[in-house]
């Protein structure tokens, strides 16, 4: 390490002072160079910044649409169930309908063979 120094302590004065403007010269690059990797490094974290700000909507709007399409998927079940239970009051009824009509189909039956018996009584 003592020899690189020596080395550039002798190239700073040979040469009639000729390694002095090397080394401004090259003091001056190095201070532009690490301005630009200062402006750089900001824009890098601006656009990481923007990244994130654009992550987190999009992660709000993810989480209002999941929110969204669940209560929907509720609706839907809950109209599946009550179209169900329509269907089977539906069948139901038409039981009942069925059970009626053979019940006034059995009595016009008897009805009509009591006539026939020469009792007419329209009780069962």
């Amino acid at each position: 390490m003592e020899k690189i120094a020596l080395e550039a302590a002798r190239l700073l004065f040979s040469h009639d002072g000729a390694g002095w403007i090397v080394a401004v010269l090259l003091g001056l690059a190095c201070l532009h160079l690490h301005r630009e990797t200062v402006r750089a490094q900001e824009a890098r974290i601006g656009d990481t910044g923007a990244t994130a700000t654009a992550l987190e909507r999009a992660s709000h709007t993810n989480a209002a649409v999941a929110a969204a399409l669940e209560s929907r998927t509720r609706v839907l079940e809950d109209l599946t169930r009550l179209v169900s239970e329509m269907a089977r009051g539906a069948e139901r009824g038409e039981e009942r309908a069925r059970e009626k009509l053979d019940d006034i189909s059995r009595r016009l039956d008897e009805v009509v063979r009591r006539l026939g018996e020469g009792r007419p009584s329209l009780r069962p």
